[in-house]
């Protein structure tokens, strides 16, 4: 790798990191599975939206309603979080969204809730 390269690459990557350290805003991008025999997605969504910080969240179905498990749901979901409930008390910062994917598995009827570090973003 050239230095020119390398050092834009570091330059990138420092700027991102530095970005994020004054962010109050972040989403993430996972697989929700949920047990619908159980509960009612809209229902499941409801309790989701009530956990402190979520504003925003928004799924989308990999496969047709037909063709799943309704004992094992699938969906793709988005959730925007707001961190001024931790800003005063704590700080915010990419560490809460574990925690937030942590009280969304808590959640009846979430079977899981899969989330890769790289779909961690600030908005």
């Amino acid at each position: 790798m050239k230095l020119n390269n390398l050092r834009a690459l570091v330059k990138e990557e420092l700027s991102k990191k530095l970005n994020e350290e004054y962010q109050d805003k972040f989403k993430m991008i996972g697989m929700l599975i949920t047990n619908i025999d159980l509960r009612p997605q809209k229902e499941i969504y409801s309790d989701i939206r009530s956990i402190p910080g979520v504003t925003v969240i928004s799924s989308k179905e990999p496969l047709a309603f037909n063709q799943q498990d309704q004992s094992k749901f699938q969906a793709l979901m988005t959730v925007k979080v707001d961190g001024h409930p931790w800003i005063a008390k704590s700080g915010f910062d990419r560490s809460k969204m574990e925690e937030i994917r942590k009280e969304i598995l808590k959640v009846s009827g979430v079977l899981s809730y899969n989330v890769n570090p790289d779909n961690i973003n600030s908005i």
